[in-house]
């Protein structure tokens, strides 16, 4: 069974774990840059050429895209769907949960509770967008942060005015979310595999920080989740049909609140916080996926050979 990655950092903790839990299971498995990745279309023919020659076939296909190639990293996925080749996570998934405002109305309209959003660019009908999001405090949202940046909570009207017209100059879309007051400063990161939560931590921002995530400073520890909050994480990865998700959960004041779902999120901090060999349950999920569609597809080889046979007699 031949695997890969699509990672543009194969030194990455994630990426080293994952490469570690497939050599313990004999799997073959490389580690792509999309960018170093063409595809070339000829007529008729759709082929990925990698560092000047084609790529030859893999069993399935792992996508670890960074925001920062999120464009080019769904092409090539694409691509490889259309090559009937399987991914953990598809391209829809990906590229919906990446877009924080369209992962939101995703969410909404699959009648899951999300934070109160309006989504601006400037200062105009400012008014409106405050009685949405329930008033001050309230959060800024740049549409392209990642990690806790481009996350901002203000405290006066005077100052989100000012933040959306200096943004706007800058071309920038801005989300205006509601402050959830009764999860701030904490929050469930819930990790999400083939349908089954494998590890949940509660991530706590630093002192004087509203931000929990890790990058920004923040702890996790290991907490058992509320069932409600279990049901809620589950649905959102099913949403967006991936098979690894993680979902970001924080209470709210009508309850469990989902923030945000990640089609590829990092582990270092839960594996440390839980204890739990998170990159093997990867693994293991993939091999297990991967072996169900082999054998599905050498089924179906089969069935169109004994109805080809069948007819062939039938003309007899």
């Amino acid at each position: 069974m031949r695997i890969a990655i699509l990672s543009r950092n194969k030194n990455l903790h994630s990426i080293r774990r994952l490469l570690q839990e497939a050599k313990k299971l004999n799997i073959d498995c490389h580690v792509i840059n999309p960018l170093d990745c063409q595809i070339i279309v000829e007529g008729k023919i759709r082929k990925v050429v990698y560092q000047g020659r084609e790529l030859q076939h893999y069993d399935a296909i792992l996508p670890r895209i960074g925001t920062s190639i999120t464009d080019y990293g769904l092409t090539l996925v694409r691509q490889f769907e259309s090559q009937g080749t399987f991914l953990v996570n598809g391209s829809k998934g990906i590229a919906e949960s990446r877009d924080k405002m369209r992962s939101l109305q995703v969410l909404s309209e699959a009648g899951l509770r999300v934070p109160n959003t309006v989504l601006a660019r400037g200062s105009k009908n400012l008014k409106s967008a405050l009685r949405a999001v329930e008033g001050m405090p309230l959060v800024l949202k740049l549409l392209r942060g990642t990690q806790g940046m481009g996350v901002m909570l203000l405290q006066s009207q005077i100052s989100v005015e000012s933040v959306l017209d200096t943004l706007n100059t800058l071309d920038e879309d801005v989300m205006i979310q509601q402050f959830l007051k009764e999860g701030a400063g904490s929050d469930y990161r819930v990790f999400v595999v083939g349908n089954q939560i494998v590890a949940t931590m509660m991530r706590t921002a630093p002192r004087g920080e509203f931000r929990s995530n890790i990058h920004r400073g923040g702890e996790g520890s290991l907490v058992t989740l509320p069932k409600s909050y279990r049901r809620l994480a589950l649905r959102a990865a099913q949403v967006f049909g991936l098979g690894i998700a993680g979902v970001d959960i924080m209470e709210g004041p009508n309850g469990a609140t989902i923030l945000e779902v990640n089609s590829s999120p990092g582990f270092e901090g839960i594996e440390k916080a839980t204890k739990k060999n998170v990159a093997g349950m990867i693994v293991k999920f993939v091999v297990t996926e991967t072996r169900k569609k082999i054998l599905a597809a050498r089924r179906r080889k089969l069935r169109a050979k004994i109805i080809k046979k069948t007819k062939r007699r039938k003309k007899r």
